[in-house]
């Protein structure tokens, strides 16, 4: 029997707290990288594709609206009975994540987006580096 999970996480970040814990990447593993992050507007809705590409998976992505709430994130992982991951190690992997928002209020503000890779099962979480978009909400 397989169980599957795809969660949608909403991240709190204050002042206060400690930075996050990167994992340091080893030399036969790079750091994913964002391929595109591209943005649709209507109004003040907003939505962004992000495709993240890394040498083994991309398991997740995060983005911040630029107007101070918490980030939102994505998460690819799929999780067996046995607490692993069933995707596999595909090699020059891509994934795809779409994330919404509508802005409450006028302004420009500056989008940023990250992908990950690892983190499911055993394996040290990495982080990209950001890739901004800018929007203006008349």
């Amino acid at each position: 029997m397989r169980w599957a999970c795809t969660a949608i996480a909403t991240m709190v970040v204050t002042a206060a707290a400690a930075a996050p814990a990167v994992a340091m990447p080893d030399a036969r593993n790079a750091r994913p990288k964002v391929v595109s992050a591209e943005l649709t507007q209507h109004g003040a809705s907003v939505t962004v594709a992000v495709v993240g590409r890394d040498r083994d998976d991309v398991r997740g992505a995060d983005i911040s609206w630029g107007e101070g709430q918490p980030a939102q994130g994505l998460s690819a992982c799929e999780i067996t009975r046995h607490g692993k991951s069933d995707r596999g190690r595909r090699r020059n992997s891509k994934e795809r994540f779409q994330l919404a928002y509508d802005y409450p209020a006028a302004g420009d503000y500056t989008i940023t987006v990250r992908v990950y890779s690892g983190g499911c099962g055993k394996r040290a979480q990495q982080r990209s580096a950001p890739r901004t978009l800018s929007v203006h909400v008349g």
